[in-house]
């Protein structure tokens, strides 16, 4: 896989780069979260600087193979040009089906966006017929897009086997910190939350065989207690996944692996208890770690060299349950080793808890691209590139 810096600019003029704008807007179009647009800017200026001409391509929701107005770029393309300081020329749905990329090749600006490429039927279906309609206008293909390079589209996959294609300065940084988690030799704290054993599995498979330490918070605990015969009550569980978190613990010990769950937890009541009296209670539910929790969990910390941390301790969107893991983004902030963030609701943790993103080591984008990555998937948006 070459990467940017290695690719020779004299014959390459026109650049097509996927980034990932599918961010979250609010009333009246306005983005809520800029921060993968953000993270997409430095390869922009790297193109721009060895005075390419530049089309971006990306999608927004989730639209039915079809013009949705709603899902549409054009919402959102002044909020974009502002974010990246550069004026964007857009090419509509219409546009594209009627004179396909004519508008790119006659703009004087030198970064344009095709709408929503979900919009076209060729996308979901990776077809390369529909791919070469566009990358036969291009030189060069950079993905900037590593949190939707788990999806095997047109515009991650084929795309980028139809032409010269390299990885995008923030998609590079996302494999480096994950090679960095896999195969490091410090030692490493994972620490786990969310709601779902199943979706993490082989998340949590791969960790224990890299990790020192795993902690497990979130509804995700609720399921190792209740392994443990501890009473939880009405606590959310995901049924039938003993057998999944009995080969966790297996493995777990097979590799030197200490699991570390909740010793106190905060219930729906607000009120704080001990997991060792939890037993006496009745018709309660589990919302949050309590502050014995958090003291251990922030020991392990300072024992550590390497710290990743990926989905939320508690009920993050309540003010009330939001403690534990506004706590721990705190502590983080401060820490000495190298922590890395695991996108997804994560980052929403780091925004409640007032987290810069430059407070720590590495902070990912993507939330399912990478957890994939790191239970070693095959992704389709990496596997293309591999091949160049």
């Amino acid at each position: 896989m070459k990467n940017l810096n290695e690719i020779d600019f004299q014959k390459i003029k026109n650049t097509l780069v996927r980034v990932d704008y599918n961010v979250p807007i609010g009333n009246d179009f306005i983005i809520q979260d800029y921060t993968r647009i953000l993270r997409s800017k430095k390869t922009i200026e790297y193109l721009l600087s060895k005075n390419c001409k530049i089309l971006l391509l990306t999608h927004l929701g989730r639209p039915d193979n079809r013009y949705e107005e709603a899902y549409s770029i054009e919402k959102i393309i002044d909020q974009i040009s502002k974010l990246l300081n550069q004026k964007i020329n857009f090419i509509s749905y219409q546009e594209f089906n009627s004179n396909g990329l004519l508008k790119f090749h006659e703009t004087e600006n030198d970064i344009s966006i095709l709408e929503n490429i979900r919009f076209f039927k060729g996308e979901k279906k990776n077809d390369i017929h529909f791919s070469l309609t566009i990358t036969n206008s291009f030189d060069l293909y950079i993905n900037e897009a590593f949190s939707a390079s788990h999806r095997s589209h047109a515009s991650v996959d084929q795309m980028a086997r139809n032409i010269l294609s390299c990885p995008g300065i923030n998609f590079f940084k996302e494999l480096e910190v994950i090679d960095t988690i896999k195969q490091s030799s410090m030692k490493t704290l994972a620490i786990i939350g969310g709601s779902k054993v199943s979706t993490k599995i082989e998340t949590l498979l791969s960790l224990v065989r890299s990790c020192s330490n795993l902690v497990i918070g979130g509804a995700m605990a609720n399921n190792f207690l209740k392994y443990k015969n501890i009473n939880i009550s009405d606590s959310l569980i995901e049924e039938k996944v003993d057998d999944k978190i009995f080969n966790i613990i297996d493995e777990a010990k097979n590799n030197n692996c200490q699991i570390h769950l909740p010793e106190d937890v905060i219930l729906d009541s607000t009120e704080e208890v001990q997991i060792s009296n939890i037993s006496v209670k009745n018709n309660f539910k589990i919302f949050d770690i309590g502050s014995q929790t958090i003291s251990k969990i922030q020991k392990i910390i300072d024992e550590s060299e390497l710290v990743l941390w990926n989905g939320p301790l508690g009920i993050i969107e309540n003010k009330k349950f939001s403690n534990g893991s506004t706590s721990i983004a705190i502590y983080l902030a401060k820490a000495k080793s190298k922590v890395i963030i695991g996108g997804g609701d994560t980052l929403l943790a780091l925004s409640i808890a007032n987290q810069s993103f430059d407070k720590y080591f590495f902070v990912s984008t993507a939330g399912g691209a990478f957890l994939e990555a790191l239970e070693n998937k095959q992704l389709p948006g990496v596997n293309a590139l591999v091949t160049q």
